[in-house]
């Protein structure tokens, strides 16, 4: 009797312990690596996942470390190494240190951007259900003083639209509000975070908000599906777009990166808005911005306008991101399945890698270790995580 109770309570063990251990994908069920097996894509992601931890464990611009961080919470459920949750939780430890009084976070290079926070506190969205009570409870607590601040500093317009963010800090005080609407702090703040805190508190408000957020910022889309980059504060001012000056550059300078940005406010928004309704409605609305997507995709297998160091080069690697959850929720068109298989190739590719801009594969670092290619790195981990384990970097 005695031995039956300590077998029933070992078999009870290894239970409880294979329950606690990340789903990991394996190597053959995805169908968007561009090798059979998802080899190439495993050993890039694995090596991006190292790199990060031996050399990016740290990053005070808020939005970069998020996105290097978010890419190790994915590995981890992939490849289950501790290590990298281990750090990813360290650094979201450091987000909750530098949260200001006032609810906002310094970005690391001047203006606070609502965009860019939003990129850098889903960090904890996606760390919450690895993390115990306590950490979680101070996770919701951070967020929500957050969005209790952008809504008590009139940071919402009545469009839906987000405003932009703030000019400065000084000391702990954010200077000179910037109200101007601006495409991607609608799509990433309120798109991302905003249906998060409908998620974790079933208050319709939060979901309310990020719809309206959505909803704006796909009525700005052209007929062929291009999203404008609207940032008054950079020339790219929305009620000034019959400028044909300010059109180029609402259209044309920042427009696979803003793809990508706003893809990943709607990943959010479909997958947990719990509004059958409105999914409905936003898995139709974006379908000239796929196709867009699909007909300008460079023959390398990046979307770009200009330039390697470009702004829109760097951010565009959310694009796959968007693509697989299209390809897996909407439409199973098979020219998605091209197209991510070429951006995977491009990426994982070592010397089209060094190319592309991938710090791991040897692109030279800029000035104080923070640059273009920290961009399209962090970001590009979070693509490679979505093609060898589709959903993973939106799972909640």
């Amino acid at each position: 009797m005695a031995l039956s109770r300590r077998l029933f309570s070992t078999i009870a063990l290894v239970c409880l312990l294979l329950a606690s251990m990340p789903a990991r994908a394996a190597e053959t069920d995805s169908p968007f690596c561009s090798e059979a097996g998802c080899a190439h894509s495993r050993q890039a992601l694995k090596s991006l996942c190292d790199y990060i931890v031996k050399e990016k464990s740290t990053f005070t611009t808020i939005y970069i470390g998020g996105y290097y961080m978010r890419t190790l919470v994915a590995g981890y459920e992939i490849f289950g190494n501790r290590e990298y949750l281990d750090t990813a939780i360290a650094y979201g430890d450091y987000l909750l240190a530098h949260q200001m009084p006032n609810g906002f976070w310094r970005t690391g290079y001047g203006p606070v951007y609502m965009a860019d926070t939003g990129s850098a506190i889903t960090l904890l969205i996606v760390l919450y259900p690895h993390v115990d009570a306590t950490r979680q409870h101070e996770y919701l607590s951070a967020v929500q003083h957050y969005v209790d601040s952008i809504q008590a500093d009139g940071m919402i317009q009545a469009s839906g639209a987000f405003g932009t963010g703030w000019h400065s800090v000084d000391g702990d005080k954010l200077v000179s509000p910037i109200y101007d609407q601006y495409t991607l702090s609608s799509a990433l703040t309120g798109g991302e975070i905003f249906t998060w805190m409908y998620h974790v508190t079933g208050k319709n408000k939060y979901r309310e908000i990020a719809y309206h957020a959505l909803r704006w910022v796909l009525s700005t889309m052209r007929p062929d599906g291009n999203i404008p980059h609207i940032l008054a504060m950079e020339g790219m001012d929305w009620n000034q777009r019959q400028n044909p000056t300010v059109a180029d550059k609402l259209w044309k300078s920042h427009t696979f990166g803003t793809s990508g940005y706003v893809g990943e406010g709607i990943i959010a928004f479909d997958h947990y808005c719990g509004n059958p309704g409105w999914q409905r409605w936003i898995e139709g609305a974006v379908r000239p911005n796929i196709e867009f997507l699909l007909r300008t995709q460079l023959p390398d297998g990046s979307w770009s306008t200009v330039g390697q160091k470009s702004w829109d080069r760097t951010r565009s690697p959310g694009i796959a991101d968007y693509l697989i959850w299209y390809y897996d929720h909407v439409d199973r068109d098979p020219r998605i399945i091209t197209a991510v298989h070429r951006f995977d190739a491009l990426v994982t590719n070592p010397a089209d890698g060094k190319t592309y801009g991938l710090l791991e594969d040897g692109a030279a670092p800029g000035p104080k270790g923070g640059n273009a290619f920290d961009t399209v790195t962090s970001l590009t981990g979070r693509a490679l995580a979505d093609i060898i384990s589709p959903g993973v970097d939106a799972r909640w």
